[in-house]
């Protein structure tokens, strides 16, 4: 039967149309293939490689730091460790990817004797590079590393390995000036001075450790491993090994640091002993001691108390530890109090006091001045410590050895009359305490150190203007008539003035004035030095670990005193009869202390902080002739300065020299408490 025309046609049609996209597809198929092969070829080698090739980044072991003797104080000591590919066991989440993951999770959570939540929380709050494992524990024993290495099928993603961790021969020994480490953050991968660094790198988070972060770190070694689909290393492509850091020779004395510290130690627990005039103990409840070289500016020892355990930073701190140490009721132990304590300094500040009303000309070195009972201002009475005794007239050799409070009263006051109406006033006691090192930084080469503050008419407005608005909201709130309520009022409206009081009490160290210790001792360095202000410096010099000395680190003049040679004998010369003749206040804490052969001189400090008991200082050097070494001593709520921080000072500087101290001297307080 003969089909018909249309048909015949409509089946043509069909034919044709298959065959065009039969056409179709295969050039389609061809397109992609010498796309894939020709075009994109370079990109997808690359991303075979991969899936075949693993980057395998190993740490390099950091400086050690070490005493001036060489004795290390923090070194590097090689540690097992259990560590776990986040990306392949978490997703985005901190949760696992799928049941295996959880149940290889739940298996090292056994393994390492730790919760299920514990390797979570250590897995997913270190974000490192996908380079990196992530450590989940540091110093397993060898038989759990075995565990692992051997049953691979059980706990895939996870390697034993082992990781260079640091180590402290001394245990808390200077713990405050080595510092600790601790992982890179997101935000400071973002700065320049991070730009080669990764994710999950180590870096110091404070002490000598932050400081010399760029000498201590060693360059990380890389691994390009073949490997098979299960993880399974089948060869090493290319192998740099890791280039350990270079090692920071201190400035400190091994012996006298851990002297310093238990002696620090012991006379703040001896301290607790004494009975102040109402009957109660002294608190003493913290506080800090420097010894500086009185040539170089070097550190020989710094310790502050209570301190802390860096070992419990090894491996990451807990934060059970952390909040312990965070914890104000057990006096914040990771503050270094020595160079970020703030503090009133008392009469140790006197020494810049009096050379600034010198410079100004309202008294000169030998002239006279009345050391009354008590000074009287606007209804005000400014006693002199030692109450109810007129002392009869002193220069400011005398002030300086008894301590007399009314002679810098007076100046002061009378400086203040000077400025009180000028247009652009003199502010001589700001300048002449900043060339003395106070209101200022003494640049030591520890991160962390505070500025401290002498005050004067701009930072009165300035401190004004930040807390009018709370004044005047107090004044508001108080009761009318009541005390807080005129005192409020009084501050919300009149509280920008720098008056008379203000001087007065900034003249003997107390107000708004705050040093830390170390600006103390470099002050009284600088006395000793003959007015030549030294730069305080741990670091001695930088060492390559095959011994080349790579960088040492000098001593550097950073100022004078600029003050006169009469001035500055005259300061010495009081310094001189506090710790040696009956009248100073600081003898009876001296006493057994051969000073015929090891003259000292020096300065107590009582400075009072309302409510607490008053902070006890001392600050001297010694021989006297030709000046060796700067003690500073400062204990928080420790009563008088030669009642509690003399004591410690004469300890010290005893050890240094090597005297022994019969166990019997006795001393009096000289400097009494303010109550």
């Amino acid at each position: 039967m003969a089909i018909p025309p249309s048909e015949s046609s409509s089946s043509v049609l069909r034919l044709t149309f298959l065959a065009v996209m039969v056409i179709t597809l295969f050039v389609a198929l061809f397109a992609r293939l010498w796309f894939l092969q020709v075009m994109a070829g370079d990109r997808y080698v690359e991303l075979a490689d991969s899936n075949r090739l693993r980057t395998v980044i190993t740490e390099a072991p950091r400086g050690e730091i070490l005493t001036s003797d060489g004795e290390a104080l923090v070194r590097n000591r090689p540690a097992l460790a259990i560590s776990a590919d986040r990306q392949a066991l978490l997703d985005a989440a901190g949760a696992p990817v799928d049941e295996e993951a959880e149940r290889v999770i739940e298996r090292l959570a056994v393994l390492l004797e730790l919760e299920v939540d514990e390797v979570l929380e250590r897995l997913a709050s270190q974000r490192r590079s996908p380079f990196r494992p992530v450590p989940i524990a540091v110093d397993v024993t060898p038989e759990v590393a075995f565990a692992v290495q051997e049953r691979r099928e059980l706990f895939p993603a996870v390697v034993s390995e082992t990781l260079p961790v640091r180590e402290y021969p001394h245990g808390t020994l200077a713990a405050h000036l080595i510092g600790y480490i601790g992982e890179i953050s997101q935000p400071e991968l973002l700065r320049p001075e991070f730009a080669d660094y990764r994710a999950g790198d180590l870096v110091g988070r404070s002490g000598l450790e932050q400081s010399y972060e760029a000498d201590l770190r060693g360059v990380t070694g890389q691994r390009r491993l073949v490997v098979n689909a299960r993880g399974d290393v089948l060869d090493v492509q290319s192998d740099r090994e890791p280039v350990q850091g270079a090692d920071l020779v201190t400035s400190l004395d091994l012996d006298l640091q851990l002297a310093t510290e238990q002696l620090l130690e012991d006379g703040i627990l001896a301290s607790r002993e004494i009975r102040r005039d109402d009957g109660q103990l002294l608190p003493s409840t913290a506080g800090s001691a420097v010894v500086l070289d009185a040539r170089t500016g070097a550190i020989l020892a710094m310790t502050s108390y209570p301190t802390y355990d860096p070992r419990e930073f090894v491996g990451g701190v807990t934060q059970e530890y952390f909040d312990l140490l965070a914890d104000p009721e057990n006096e914040r132990p990771l503050v270094n109090r020595a160079i970020s304590g703030l503090y009133p300094p008392g009469s140790v500040f006197k020494t810049a006091s009096g050379a600034a009303w010198v410079e100004a000309g309202v008294v000169t070195p030998r002239s006279t001045v009345e050391c009354a009972p008590a000074f009287e201002l606007g209804g005000n009475t400014f006693r002199n410590w030692n109450r109810g005794v007129n002392e009869g007239m002193m220069d400011l050799s005398d002030a300086l050895t008894r301590s007399c409070d009314t002679y810098f009263y007076e100046l002061a006051f009378d400086q203040w009359l000077r400025e009180e109406n000028a247009d652009e006033p003199d502010e001589v006691l700001i300048r002449v305490a900043e060339r003395f090192g106070f209101g200022v930084t003494t640049g030591i080469d520890l991160p962390g150190e505070a500025s401290g503050r002498v005050p004067g008419r701009q930072w009165r407005f300035d401190y004004w203007v930040a807390n009018r608005d709370n004044y005047c909201r107090q004044a508001d709130l108080a009761s009318p008539g009541s005390y807080a309520s005129e005192l409020y009022s009084d501050l919300c409206q009149f509280g920008a003035a720098w008056r008379g009081g203000d001087a007065v009490n900034s003249s003997i160290g107390q107000g708004d004035v705050l040093s830390t210790p170390l600006q103390v001792a470099a002050s009284y360095q600088a006395i000793a030095n003959d007015g030549v202000l030294l730069r305080p410096h741990l670091g001695a010099r930088i060492v390559a670990p095959d011994g080349t000395v790579l960088r040492e680190i000098e001593p550097e003049v950073v100022g004078e005193l600029g003050v006169s040679d009469q001035t500055l004998q005259v300061m010495q010369e009081g310094l001189e009869r506090v710790v040696m003749t009956d009248r100073g206040t600081g003898s009876s804490a001296f006493r057994g202390f051969p000073l015929d052969d090891i003259p000292v001189a020096g300065k107590t400090g009582t400075a009072e902080l309302r409510p607490k008991v008053p902070y006890a200082w001392f600050a001297g050097y010694a021989p006297i002739d030709d000046p060796e070494i700067v003690v500073v001593v400062n204990v928080e709520q420790g009563g008088g300065g030669s009642q509690t921080a003399a004591p410690i000072v004469r300890n010290i500087m005893a050890h240094y020299f090597g005297i022994v101290l019969a166990e019997d001297a006795e001393f009096e307080a000289g400097e009494e408490i303010l109550d």
